[in-house]
């Protein structure tokens, strides 16, 4: 299995953002193909000076067909203020983008440290957010991963029904599993006034609003229907090894008709 150390790089916020730092997926609603997209997931704060340049590389990556890009807003730095410009709250951030930031990391390197910039691939790799060419690295290690490990690869199909319902059927995982919706924002645009970032233009992409539970711990195939989000919203489907563990399938919604 394919694993960076958390505690193996040094970094910023506290050095990078606080703590000892370390280490468009095709859109069509048809089954995945032969590649599945590898899972891309930025852990990031509006309040982190080192996080607008790990921004620019997940919306670089994001464009690559071979990956579903996601950025998850923490908002633990928000109490932290500039001398000049006072606290600045992100408007993206909830408690349980941390949540998850810290599972990944219990797991990972055995403490549930706090740090931004940091991307997640797989649910596997850890690196800093801001190096594209680790993350790159860690993309392609979890390709060849894919490669040799499942003699038949887990299938995730999703299909829009003509009343806007997608139906989803997730095959041949081969161990418990969760699935979620992941709602999100394909663009966002922030002018910040506060904290360290004060006076600039935070721009990204796939930012996270919302996580929709599918099912949980489950063994075996499975079926299920949900509604896509409103508001110009997309989605993701991610279906994780149970205890948020390795990514083994997704599929971006595709709703940028909508």
């Amino acid at each position: 299995m394919f694993v960076r150390s958390l505690a193996a790089v040094g970094g910023a916020c506290a050095i990078l953002c606080g703590g000892a730092f370390a280490q468009d997926a095709e859109r069509s609603m048809t089954s995945a193909p032969l590649r599945r997209p590898v899972v891309v997931e930025l852990f990031l704060s509006q309040s982190c000076n080192a996080s607008p340049p790990a921004a620019e590389v997940l919306s670089e990556i994001a464009r690559r067909p071979d990956v579903v890009a996601l950025s998850w807003h923490v908002g633990y730095w928000d109490a932290f203020a500039s001398q000049k410009f006072g606290v600045w709250q992100d408007p993206f951030a909830r408690a349980s983008f941390v949540d998850r930031q810290m599972a990944y990391n219990k797991r990972l390197a055995g403490r549930a440290a706090k740090m931004t910039p940091q991307t997640i691939i797989d649910g596997v790799i850890s690196v800093r957010g801001s190096k594209r060419e680790a993350i790159e690295q860690g993309i392609l290690e979890a390709q060849v991963f894919d490669e040799h490990a499942r003699s038949t690869p887990p299938r995730l199909h999703l299909e829009r029904r003509a009343d806007g319902v997608i139906r989803t059927r997730i095959e041949n995982v081969g161990a418990p599993y969760d699935a979620v919706v992941v709602s999100f924002r394909r663009s966002a645009v922030t002018n910040i006034s506060g904290g360290d970032n004060a006076g600039r233009v935070f721009q990204e992409a796939n930012v996270v609003r919302a996580v929709t539970p599918l099912i949980n711990n489950h063994d075996g195939p499975a079926e299920f229907t949900f509604r896509p989000p409103k508001n110009g919203l997309d989605c993701a489907v991610l279906v994780q090894e149970r205890g948020q563990g390795r990514i083994v399938a997704a599929r971006y919604c595709g709703l940028e008709a909508e």
